[in-house]
């Protein structure tokens, strides 16, 4: 397990092979760690990539073929180790690809590879999924970048609020909003997750009207928040979602799993932008 650091005139950041996760990503200038640290007293992850489910299941099971198969939380890709196959100054790719363990959990043959290239203030990072099998291959995938918050430590939690692109109206829980840009950092709501279903946003930030990250969402139908009493939030965009109520289908058939076509390549990507 190793890593590895990219840079340019403006950031550094740090790609770890566990988990193919982000360990740092900082301002050249001001030295501002944007990225959650994984404290254990609060949550151990940093920014897993979500494959091949987001959430779980209503019975924590995934029944493919008529099978039942468990994967934990978010899937495997979190718990696995990655290969780095590129490196340059400015770019770096992590591969997975199916082992003995993840066909345990998950029975299909897969490559993941993850592209980090910073440009500017900006890490685009894309993901290409391709299904190594002779049949069509179902999964969930997401994103779940934790962000600390605050950024600066003489600011406070309270001093930050989420900033969206275009209006966005939604009702999620205890959480309304209308046509709002701008939405407070409600400690209760994000412990319990706060999720859009079809963002207008192309973009949503974390910022105390000064520093901040800023988490491009387009093409994604849910953008969740989350923070358990933390000093982080996660921006996460997703294409698939954990089961909101009791779901009775095949794992091929629930809202939001992606069917892949035999030796087809699924490709996704975001970035986050520092300032």
């Amino acid at each position: 397990m190793a890593s590895f650091t990219i840079k340019n005139d403006a950031v550094t950041a740090v790609i770890d092979e566990h988990a193919s996760e982000i360990h740092s990503f900082k301002k050249n200038d001001t030295g501002i760690e944007y990225m959650w640290q994984g404290d254990p007293a609060f949550w151990s992850g940093r920014n897993p990539t979500l494959f091949p489910m987001v959430g779980s299941t209503w019975d924590k099971i995934l029944h493919i073929d008529g099978k039942e198969y468990k994967t934990g939380n978010h899937g495997f890709c979190r718990r696995s180790e990655f290969k780095c196959v590129e490196h340059t100054d400015t770019c770096v790719v992590m591969e997975l690809k199916d082992n003995e363990m993840t066909r345990g959990e998950y029975p299909f043959a897969f490559t993941i590879q993850i592209r980090y290239e910073l440009t500017g203030s900006k890490m685009d990072i894309t993901y290409t999924i391709t299904n190594e099998n002779d049949r069509t291959m179902p999964f969930n995938f997401g994103l779940h970048p934790a962000f600390n918050c605050p950024v600066e430590p003489d600011k406070n939690f309270d001093d930050y609020h989420i900033e969206f692109s275009n209006h966005e109206t939604f009702e999620w829980l205890t959480t309304k909003a209308d046509n709002i840009k701008e939405l407070a950092l409600d400690k209760e709501a994000l412990a319990a997750t706060v999720i859009i279903t079809d963002p207008a946003s192309s973009w949503a930030a974390l910022t105390d009207g000064n520093h901040g990250v800023r988490v491009s969402c387009v093409g994604y139908k849910w953008l969740a928040f989350w923070s358990p009493h933390a000093p982080f939030v996660c921006i996460e965009p997703w294409h698939s979602h954990t089961d909101f109520t009791e779901v009775k289908v095949p794992f091929e058939e629930r809202e939001g799993t992606i069917l892949l076509d035999a030796h087809r390549t699924f490709t996704t990507a975001y970035s986050i932008e520092v300032f």
